[in-house]
């Protein structure tokens, strides 16, 4: 890898979110799980744009203003975090934003969806079968608004690109800096992104912490393809050649569940127990899963008693909102 090439990529960035985030010990659950857990609190990297999004976007909107773009284009999902912080970012950069969201428009707006409104984001709803070609439906929607005169940026799912990624190798410089050396970093592996800026940014810093990906969704062939996405996209690009060679020795797809975004009453259940607990409110798509998938890895050995674990908590809480009548039924 170009250390030094790396190096200065990270220094194209606009400062959109409050860093660095906090770490911070968790006695109570520590003593329940017999090891040293931390937890750096990416859910507070802004307010309404809160999570680990806002970190690649601070990189894929400097790369859009450079471009000269005046609208910024992404995908997702009906409740997708990350198009609630691309409709943030280019309200407060002052762009337009089009997001095209899989699905049918549902008869109420809530949780992200509606923050996606008040921001102002053309918000348009798609049919799920034109997400199985995505670049196919990007090509569509870019010409449509250049032909009505404007100049789109696009931004992947999840912000999830070589530019993205970027935004997660500036945060492990951040636990490069914490004087805290952790045996394993644990986070939600949804896109990739997030889980190739710290593979990089590991090696970059050479920090020795295992980086577990914990699926919330599809399986490791799938995430392995995503990182050879990404990886070609730094050549391309940067004409960086990077390796994510072993990446998928520490990635799990065992506790995707019932489904993306879809959870049993055993799952939310330790949900509240964590939050009475001690005041660790997880999200119920993304930070829940990887959770229980941690807690898993240490009942069963994977991490051994007594060990420093980071739980790296990329936000989403407007994410338990839409389930209100899930946990309604739990806490009666």
């Amino acid at each position: 890898m170009e250390s030094s090439r790396l190096m200065e990529l990270l220094s194209h960035r606009i400062q959109l979110a409050h860093l660095p985030t906090p770490i911070q010990f968790m006695p109570r659950i520590s003593d329940l799980l017999g090891v040293r857990l931390y937890i750096k609190r990416d859910d507070l990297t802004e307010s309404i744009a809160s999570g680990n999004k806002i970190r690649k976007l601070e990189y894929l909107m400097a790369d859009a203003l450079k471009s000269g773009a005046d609208t910024v284009v992404s995908y997702g999902g009906i409740q997708s975090n990350h198009c609630r912080a691309v409709a943030w970012a280019a309200a407060k950069l002052g762009l337009s934003c089009v997001l095209a969201l899989r699905g049918d428009a549902p008869d109420h707006w809530d949780g992200n969806l509606l923050l996606d409104h008040l921001l102002g984001a053309d918000v348009r709803f798609f049919p799920k079968a034109l997400f199985n070609d995505p670049d196919q439906l990007d090509s569509n929607l870019m010409r449509e608004i250049r032909n009505a005169g404007k100049a789109p940026y696009s931004i992947p799912i999840g912000g999830s690109n070589a530019t993205g990624t970027l935004g997660y190798v500036h945060m492990v410089g951040e636990l490069a800096d914490s004087g805290v050396r952790f045996d394993h970093l644990y986070h939600a592996l949804g896109s990739g992104g997030t889980y190739a800026g710290m593979w990089l940014g590991c090696r970059l810093h050479a920090i020795e912490s295992r980086v577990h990906g914990i699926a919330v969704c599809d399986d490791i062939g799938y995430f392995m393809t995503e990182l050879a996405r990404i990886r070609l996209d730094f050549q391309k690009k940067y004409q960086m050649d990077v390796d994510f060679s072993g990446a998928d020795q520490l990635m799990d797809d065992r506790y995707v569940g019932i489904g993306y975004a879809l959870n049993t009453g055993t799952e939310l259940n330790e949900l509240v127990r964590f939050a009475r607990l001690e005041g660790l409110v997880l999200d119920p798509v993304y930070t829940l899963k990887a959770f229980l998938g941690m807690v898993d890895h240490i009942r069963t050995g994977i991490v051994s008693p007594g060990q420093t674990v980071l739980f790296i908590h990329t936000g989403g809480h407007a994410g338990l909102f839409p389930k209100h009548a899930e946990f309604e039924k739990l806490m009666v």
